[in-house]
Parts: C-alpha cells; sequence; structure tokens
C-alpha cells in the first residue's frame, strides 16, 4: 500500500501535466474509487494499477470500456503481471509501463502519444460529427426547397400551406417575406454557347453564388426553377442583397440577371399569388434592360398593344425600297412603347405587333416570287426567332433594323437574278426528295456535276447551300402541317425526313423561336 502511495504520489506531484496538455481531475484508492469520480467528472485518460484492493485495474478496466469506451487507459505493471497486461493490452489499454523501471522521460513520452491520439480521434468525432449535420442540413435543405417550390408553383390549400409553414417554422425567416424570382439573361444561348461545359454545371455555379450570398444575409431560401430561373423568399428590404447577387454573378460568371420581386407575404398560402406576381413584374425587363430589380406594383401592364401603322404605308416603303424610312418607322414603333405617358402592354402583345411586320415583309416577298426563309440569317438569327425570343424591346427594334438592309439585298438579287436551269432542276429534285433520305451526290449526277462544283455553283446562284434549302423546304411543310391538330409531332417530324423528333423539334425552334408545340397552341387555334 505504502508502495501504491509512493506512485501516485510520484505520478501527482513530478509529472508536468498541464505541459503535456492534461489537467489532473483526481486520484484513487482503488478501481471502486476510480468508478466513483469518472461519474462525477470527465475524463480523457485513466492510468491504473493492476493490483488494487477492493476492485483490482483488470475489473476496473472492463467496468470503464463498458461505460466510457472514449477513456484511454495506461496500465502499471510489475514483472510478475505479465499475463495480466496481456489481458489488459486484449481489453484496450493504449499501453503499459514497469513501475520499478519508470523513468520521467519513459512516461512523458507515452503521455505524448497518448495526447495525439486522444486529439485525432476528437479531431475526427468532430469531422464526423460536421459531415452529419451537414448531411442532416441538407436534407432538410432539399425537403423545404421542394416544398416551398411546389408552393411557389402550385395552388396549395390553406390547410396544406400551414401545415408545411408549422413543419417548417423553425426554417423560415419571419414575415412578411420578399418573394424574388431571378432569371438568367439570354439564358437558352447561354446554354448553347456552352462556356460552362454542361447546363447542370451553369445551374450549379449560380446557385452557390445565391446560397454564400443569401448566408451573408442571414434569412430565406433559394429554389431552382426552370428556363434559368431561380426563385427565393426573404425578408423584407431584401434590394441590397438581390443587387449584390446580380452583380457577384456578372462579376464571377460573367453572366448578366435580373430580378422580379413581390412583397409583402404574410403568410405561407400567399406564396403562389406572390410567385406570379414576381413573374409579371420580371416582364418589366422588357422595356427596363437598365434596372436589375424590378419591384412589383399594380396595374404594371395593359391587355391592349398600339395597332400597326398603316400596312399600306409599309408595303410602300418596301416597294419604294426606302431603307431608311422603314428603320425609322421601326424604331419610333419601339420608342412609342417606352414613352412614360404610355401604358405598357403585356410583353407578348408587342411581340405580335412586331411579329406583323414581319408578315408584312413575308407577304411582299411572296408578291415578289421570294421566300422570307430564304434569306440568309442576319447576325446568326432569323425574324422569327428575334422577335418571340428577345430579351428587350430595344432588341427587336435594334435587329430588325440591321435586317432591313440584308432583306433588301435579298430582293435585288431574287429580282435580277434566276438561277441557271440546272440549278433550277436540283431545287425542284429536293422539292421531290426532301422527306427522304437522299444524297447530295445523287443530284449532282443527275445534272452531270461534281458534287463539290455544284455546291459551289448553288450556292453562288441561290445565297444558300443546298442543306440551307433542304431545311427550308422542310420547316415550310412542318408549319403547314402543324395546322392540323390531329397529326402528332413526332409523325410531323418523320414526314418531312427527321427520324429523331427532338432534333426537328429544335431545328425548329431555332428558326421560329418557339417549339413546334409551342407553334400549333399559340398561332393555330
Amino acid at each position: 500500500m505504502e508502495d501504491e502511495f509512493l506512485v501516485r504520489l510520484g505520478l501527482k506531484t513530478f509529472i508536468p501535466w498541464e505541459e503535456f496538455g492534461f489537467e489532473l481531475i483526481g486520484e484513487a484508492v482503488d478501481g471502486l474509487d476510480a468508478l466513483t469520480i469518472l461519474a462525477d467528472k470527465p475524463c480523457d485518460l485513466l492510468i491504473t494499477d493492476i493490483s488494487m484492493p477492493n476492485m483490482d485495474g483488470i475489473t476496473l478496466m472492463e467496468r470503464v470500456k463498458e461505460r466510457y469506451p472514449h477513456i484511454k487507459i495506461l496500465i502499471l505493471s510489475n514483472y510478475n503481471d505479465f499475463q495480466y497486461v496481456q489481458r489488459a493490452l486484449q481489453l484496450g489499454a493504449s499501453d503499459y509501463i514497469l513501475k520499478l523501471t519508470m523513468q520521467p522521460e519513459e512516461l512523458q513520452a507515452k503521455l505524448q502519444q497518448i495526447r495525439v491520439e486522444i486529439e485525432d480521434e476528437r479531431k475526427k468525432q468532430e469531422e464526423t460529427l460536421q459531415l452529419n449535420r451537414t448531411a442532416f442540413q441538407f436534407r432538410q435543405e432539399i425537403t423545404i426547397e421542394k416544398h416551398l417550390r411546389d408552393l411557389m408553383t402550385i395552388r396549395y390549400s390553406t390547410r396544406e400551406a400551414d401545415e408545411l409553414s408549422q413543419e417548417y417554422e423553425k426554417l423560415l425567416p419571419p414575415f412578411p417575406w420578399t418573394v424574388s424570382i431571378m432569371k438568367i439573361d439570354r439564358y437558352e444561348f447561354v446554354v448553347e454557347e456552352n462556356r460552362f461545359k454542361s447546363e447542370k454545371l451553369l445551374r450549379f455555379s449560380v446557385m452557390n453564388i445565391l446560397r454564400e450570398i443569401m448566408r451573408k444575409y442571414k434569412e430565406g431560401h433559394i429554389v431552382e426553377l426552370d428556363g434559368g430561373r431561380f426563385g427565393m423568399i426573404s425578408g423584407m428590404g431584401a434590394e441590397p442583397m438581390l443587387l449584390e447577387m446580380t452583380e457577384c454573378i456578372q462579376r464571377y460568371l460573367k453572366l448578366p440577371v435580373y430580378f422580379g420581386t413581390y412583397s409583402p407575404v404574410e403568410r405561407v398560402y400567399d406564396l403562389h399569388e406572390a410567385y406570379r406576381f414576381a413573374e409579371e413584374a420580371l416582364l418589366g425587363r422588357f422595356y427596363e434592360d437598365s434596372n436589375r430589380v424590378i419591384h412589383y406594383r399594380e396595374h404594371m401592364f395593359v391587355d391592349q398593344a398600339l395597332p400597326v401603322s398603316s400596312q399600306e404605308v409599309f408595303l410602300d416603303l418596301m416597294a419604294r425600297q426606302d431603307q431608311h424610312a422603314l428603320q425609322n418607322a421601326i424604331r419610333n414603333m419601339a420608342d412609342a412603347y417606352l414613352e412614360d405617358k404610355i401604358s405598357r402592354p403585356y410583353p407578348e402583345l408587342v411581340r405580335e405587333r412586331f411579329l406583323q411586320i414581319v408578315h408584312l415583309f413575308e407577304v411582299f416577298l411572296l408578291h415578289k416570287g421570294g421566300d422570307l426563309y430564304s434569306i440568309m440569317p442576319y447576325e446568326g438569327k432569323y425574324p422569327h426567332h428575334v422577335v418571340r425570343t428577345s430579351e428587350s424591346i430595344q432588341e427587336i427594334s435594334i435587329w430588325l433594323s440591321g435586317w432591313i438592309a440584308v432583306f433588301f439585298e435579298y430582293v435585288r438579287a431574287t429580282t435580277v437574278h434566276q438561277p441557271r436551269p440546272e440549278i433550277q432542276a436540283v431545287q425542284r429534285m429536293i422539292e421531290e426528295k426532301y422527306s427522304t433520305s437522299f444524297k447530295m451526290s445523287d443530284l449532282a449526277k443527275e445534272v452531270n456535276f461534281t458534287e463539290p462544283y455544284l455546291s459551289s455553283l448553288f450556292k453562288k446562284e441561290t445565297g444558300e447551300t443546298m442543306i440551307e434549302y433542304m431545311i427550308r423546304i422542310r420547316m415550310k411543310k412542318a408549319r403547314e402541317m402543324l395546322k392540323d391538330p390531329n397529326v402528332k409531332i413526332y409523325e410531323i417530324a418523320d414526314a418531312i425526313g427527321y427520324s429523331d423528333p427532338n432534333y426537328f423539334a429544335k431545328l425548329f425552334k431555332k428558326i421560329e423561336g418557339i417549339y413546334p408545340q409551342e407553334y400549333r397552341k399559340r398561332y393555330i387555334h
């Protein structure tokens, strides 16, 4: 007993515990005394003798490992305790040391090693806890994001909305809310440009920036919508946050974005209506391309657009090839909608007015024996596509003004020049074979030309390639067939020579600005 007391005294007195990162929390005369101390105070390391009265070291180890599995144990032993040491190591002791030969340096080295083990385990535990917390938060975010997206885009009942509000009460910002919708400008072009390698990576990059900034402002949620749009709820006074989002996305991703916002929202049930108002505010981008955050206000738009000035005047200007006057007429038409005193129509109504102008150009060409769709794309775009997809009225006006010069070049070319008989024969063959899978080399043989020579001559004589001519004929037939609601889209694709309906739809949209199904809904019914 005296030896054991001296060992305890030596351990307590001669080891600078704090220098090794330890704090001595107590000393015990036997295993029972040790368990009493452990029950009262947290502990990381237990140093115990094997031979003790009342409860020996082995029994103490068994109890400690059962109750406090994280505690490290260092065994003090004598030479004749070797079988007990083996048992202690099997039970999970970190190490052992012989009492009779124990040197302070040896014990200090073992303490250093044990301290590193404890710190490593704590670090791993903390990392695991953090991962679990992150995973839990992620699951919560995914769940709440889905419900918020549904609440925005689908009409819920009051009871359903209230139930969800109660379920996520602690995760939602306090009322009143601001509901905002962000849209990436020219989203389809950004996706086609493929700067981000994939649409998924593009959305992921944008969402990361939005979430980071929202965390900075400490409240709110973001949900991903379709078509390059993101919806979010936040507290009142959200404009500084939204402006920072537009600046950061522009700076880091080189993407212009716009927001439509609505506030105040006083309850979850009102999210759907607030979402529609925010969407309507976003339409203001059509007129206000310099304003990045557009707030909803009542009566933003009216259901009636200014009529197109006299169609005869437009046709007369075309007949006289008065390019300057036509450009002015289009600019004046756009400027009229931008005047402050004019109630602004819904953008789709204004697009329809510009489509009427495009139709007048088409009518004029038909009387001349030409075809609007055979005009070479201007800046890589077609008139219908520009009018239907441009983000702003200014874009439409500027593009059409520039396109008019291309239009008159085509008029002059078709007026003074008719293709050679061989080329006219090839055109007729394409018109007959457009729905089949034929080779251009077969057409060349029919007129006794080599394929390269025919391709070059066709382009020189008509201003378009044989492929472009074939696509134009196919799309003309597609527009005719879309007038029949009983014909399926895939049947139309197959009938005009495309086995892949998706490829046909993308090609159609590139020319018309809308997909075939939408074309049918908008312009046939």
